[in-house]
């Protein structure tokens, strides 16, 4: 159980109070990790004013992705922050340094991010994509047997909780040649409308376009249950920024997460 550290106007509340979205701005960078709390479909802890009728709450989620309400008091924030460090690292999710001015302490280190959303998803480009699939090659789900064999199995442990929350409230699919992996892509987060996407190719295989292949299919999976894809990285991963370009993301943005360790 997390506690307020002595602060009377520290209380945890369930992270699926139905109150709590609204107190968030939607628009927030890494929006699809936020709401798959709030949704339930991922687990985090809430600090709030009022576990009944808050009006102010900070949310971290168990990877340690930390977002504020919308006009937090300076207090409250510091307190919540400071909370949250007594059990592991917070890592807090804004445009820039000046989103919480001097009210936070400066951060052990400064991650700069970009964000891409806004696409067609009738864009020619996905479809043409998708008609790239090499022959011989095939698009498979994910399912708990290739799990294990994935690349990025504990990644997606970690982001979901378990393997079995993966494969519960996340997606993924292989791009196979026979039963070799080439490619694997993952929505990590379902949120509200937005989905969290990425990808990764086996070494030997990259620079071939395998990726955009991949990522088409899983993008028209996610639109399919009601999504639209979201995908972000560091903004020195220039091949994750191709894959981004290549799919039609039409708007990009920095973001920056303040990293704060662990207090001792």
């Amino acid at each position: 159980m997390i506690t307020g550290v002595g602060e009377p106007w520290l209380q945890t509340c369930e992270c699926t109070l139905p109150s709590l979205p609204g107190l968030f701005d939607p628009a927030v960078p890494d929006n699809p990790v936020l709401w798959a709390v709030l949704k339930g479909r991922h687990t985090g802890h809430a600090l709030v004013d009022d576990e009944l009728v808050p009006s102010q709450c900070v949310l971290r989620t168990d990877t340690g992705l930390t977002f504020s309400s919308i006009n937090v008091d300076p207090d409250f924030l510091r307190s919540a922050l400071a909370c949250f460090r007594l059990t592991g690292a917070v890592w807090l999710v804004g445009y820039s340094i000046s989103d919480f001015g001097s009210i936070v302490p400066y951060p052990n280190r400064i991650s700069q991010r970009l964000e891409f959303i806004d696409y067609d998803p009738c864009d020619p480009r996905l479809a043409e994509l998708r008609a790239r699939l090499p022959d011989g090659f095939e698009i498979r789900p994910i399912d708990r047997a290739l799990l294990k064999r994935c690349e990025w199995q504990s990644e997606m442990e970690f982001f979901c909780g378990s393997m079995d929350n993966f494969l519960t409230n996340a997606l993924g699919l292989c791009l196979m040649c026979g039963e070799k992996i080439i490619t694997e892509a993952y929505v990590s987060s379902f949120g509200d409308a937005y989905a969290e996407i990425g990808a990764i190719t086996r070494q030997a295989q990259r620079g071939k376009g395998y990726a955009p292949i991949t990522c088409a299919y899983l993008i028209e999976e996610c639109e399919r249950r009601g999504f639209h894809g979201y995908w972000s990285c560091e903004i020195d991963n220039l091949a994750s920024i191709r894959v981004a370009h290549k799919l039609g993301f039409r708007r990009e943005k920095l973001y920056q997460i303040f990293e704060y360790d662990r207090l001792q």
